[in-house]
């Protein structure tokens, strides 16, 4: 009996697909900030840049996360030990760029706290999200 068989769960490819659904969603996130960006600019004539899209974050990210997802999606349908360990890699690697993610969300609550003065009707309907969330 070979013991070189690799055992897979058969989850992985759904988990996969979650993880490729995930980046779009975040691809589109990135995409609904910067209309809502330019928006606000020709509204209101104020500019506030979100912390996470000065960084770029839902675009650099959402292409890791569909790559992790394809390397989990590859693996089930190609058993090898060489596609195995980029698919672990890529997924250490998306759980390390999702805390970046929680941690710049932070950092834009506590920035957009600290700075704001006067805020406009949106600032204030997300500052009102924030006190419901706090309690």
């Amino acid at each position: 009996m070979p013991r070189n068989r690799l055992w897979i769960r058969e989850e992985t490819r759904m988990l996969g697909v979650i993880q490729i659904m995930t980046g779009i969603f975040i691809h589109c996130l990135g995409l609904l900030w910067i209309y809502l960006l330019f928006t606000e600019i020709v509204a209101f004539g104020a500019m506030y840049v979100p912390l996470a899209l000065l960084t770029g974050y839902p675009f650099w990210s959402s292409l890791l996360f569909i790559f992790s997802g394809a390397f989990a999606v590859l693996l089930e349908k190609r058993r090898s030990p060489f596609l195995a360990s980029y698919a672990l890699v890529a997924n250490i690697i998306s759980a390390c760029i999702s805390v970046i993610g929680l941690l710049l969300l932070s950092l834009e609550f506590v920035l957009y706290n600290i700075n704001i003065k006067n805020p406009i009707w949106p600032h204030v309907m997300v500052n009102s999200f924030q006190n419901i969330c706090l309690y």
